[in-house]
């Protein structure tokens, strides 16, 4: 998108796209119009199965400071709710989509806004980033999925300190406790090196790397049969593959893989 006033644009890559939302002096505050955007760009690229997708916002102050609450005094109870269903139904789609999908933060992220980045497979901020689900201060919840998504990935000791306190954590504490996966390095920029982090995985075996997601999301805190059925099932699916066979051979001839995207 090319127009100035619009409140994401999405820059085409040749391997997938980069969403950036465009309402830095909002705090880059989620409204429906961004919500539905964000949408258009995950069908398109799953659509033409590319890979990656790199979430970002304008600015360095605020990644997302979560729901727009003045967008939200101009709707019905009705709409409110909707646009909460809707919201929460696009993140669970987007942690469950096979895009390689990174949440680039360049500022804070709050309530809908770390939601956001907890629906994305990676996760890197830049070195000030403060990051809180603070909902439980104004008398609510976290909407859009954040009660499911904090104990899926620190555990629910931890999630349940940080929602019902609303604390922010700064990075440090965060890429600790799992919530980030890397803190940016002051070169190259933030979006860069997302960039190259969504690339590191999206150049690997597609069916791999979708069998390694759902033999984790089938991990429980103990070992499991079920578990184990289900890694029993990808190694199988992938061994004597195309791409299995193909990186064996790059490995031995000491060349690059040419994975294939099914």
């Amino acid at each position: 998108m090319t127009d100035s006033s619009a409140p994401f644009t999405v820059q085409a890559l040749e391997d997938g796209a980069v969403f950036r939302i465009e309402r830095a002096s909002k705090l880059n505050a989620l409204t429906k119009p961004v919500l539905e955007g964000l949408a258009a760009c995950i069908d398109d690229l799953e659509a033409r199965k590319l890979p990656l997708l790199v979430i970002t916002a304008s600015g360095e102050k605020a990644f997302c400071a979560g729901t727009d609450l003045a967008e939200l005094q101009t709707l019905t109870d009705a709409q409110r709710a909707a646009k909460t269903v809707m919201a929460r139904e696009l993140l669970v789609r987007l942690s469950r989509s096979r895009l390689i999908s990174v949440a680039a933060m360049n500022g804070l992220a709050y309530g809908g806004g770390l939601e956001l980045a907890m629906a994305c497979l990676l996760r890197i901020a830049a070195p000030h980033v403060k990051m809180s689900l603070p909902e439980i201060k104004l008398g609510l919840l976290p909407a859009y999925a954040g009660t499911q998504f904090l104990p899926a990935i620190v555990g629910p000791a931890r999630a349940t300190e940080l929602m019902l306190t609303g604390r922010p954590v700064d990075t440090t504490e965060a890429h600790a406790i799992g919530l980030i996966h890397r803190v940016a390095a002051p070169q190259p920029a933030l979006l860069e090196q997302a960039l190259a982090f969504g690339r590191e995985v999206s150049g690997f075996s597609p069916s791999a790397v979708q069998g390694i997601r759902e033999c984790i999301a089938a991990a429980g805190p103990q070992v499991t049969d079920a578990g184990l059925a289900m890694e029993d099932h990808h190694v199988r699916a992938e061994f004597g593959s195309y791409n299995a066979l193909e990186g064996v051979a790059a490995f031995l001839e000491k060349r690059a893989p040419k994975f294939i995207r099914s």
